[in-house]
């Protein structure tokens, strides 16, 4: 295994990521805290990395029965790491493969994903292998992630999704042409003088609703 440190959670939980590799940040944390679902319905979380989406919608919203799909062999090591030295092994599972791959059409009630957030251009990426997949759309741009989301739920199943502001047009029109109809929307500020970064994203499959558009998220004011 890869060189790794631990950052250990208030609550206590440690979570181990890998020294040199995709670090988590507060974009995991915020679309856990927007997740809204009942806790004994069965959850898939593509893209995983080290694990911190499944950690915490155990201990956040008392989720029991949680896959974690991941791509990359170095980080499914240290979200197995994570998984046994929180035991958990009993609510979490992770799987090590590429979505497409992965098989349980129609099994989910619900799929929460912080996916790359980076298009390809052309131009060369001077990162190291873990950060470069992380973090570009090399194995998981948001057609296929959006394709794979509406393959894997179960009719009428929610999907939860944080990315960059500025892909919101595009992002809404995959999810419409995919038979989602966006529920709820939250736009988020690291500084309220500046241009929202991030957004979060709610969409149901097979049904409609009406968009509701929460309240802006203001970073510095809540404390992340």
């Amino acid at each position: 295994m890869e060189k790794y440190d631990v950052t250990l959670l208030e609550s206590g939980t440690k979570i181990y990521q890998l020294v040199d590799g995709f670090r988590f940040g507060v974009d995991s944390v915020i679309l856990v805290d927007f997740f809204d679902g009942k806790s004994n319905g069965k959850i898939l979380d593509i893209g995983s990395g080290c694990g911190i989406i499944p950690i915490l919608l155990v201990e956040k919203k008392g989720m029991k029965d949680i896959y974690g799909i991941e791509i990359q062999k170095s980080s499914v090591e240290i979200f197995e790491k994570n998984i046994l030295e929180n035991n958990l092994s009993e609510k979490i599972r992770v799987i090590n493969c590429d979505v497409a791959e992965f098989n349980l059409g129609n099994t989910f009630d619900y799929i929460i994903s912080n996916p790359p957030y980076m298009i390809l251009d052309g131009k060369k990426i001077s990162e190291n292998e873990n950060k470069k997949i992380a973090r570009h759309e090399i194995f998981l741009d948001l057609k296929k992630l959006i394709e794979n989301a509406k393959r894997l739920l179960k009719p009428r199943g929610e999907f939860f999704l944080v990315h960059r502001s500025h892909r919101f047009l595009e992002i809404s029109k995959l999810l419409e042409e995919n038979n989602f109809s966006v529920k709820r929307v939250c736009f988020t500020f690291f500084d309220e003088n500046k241009d929202s970064n991030l957004v979060l994203i709610q969409a149901s499959k097979g049904r409609k609703h009406i968009l509701k558009i929460e309240s802006p998220l203001f970073l510095k004011e809540k404390g992340y």
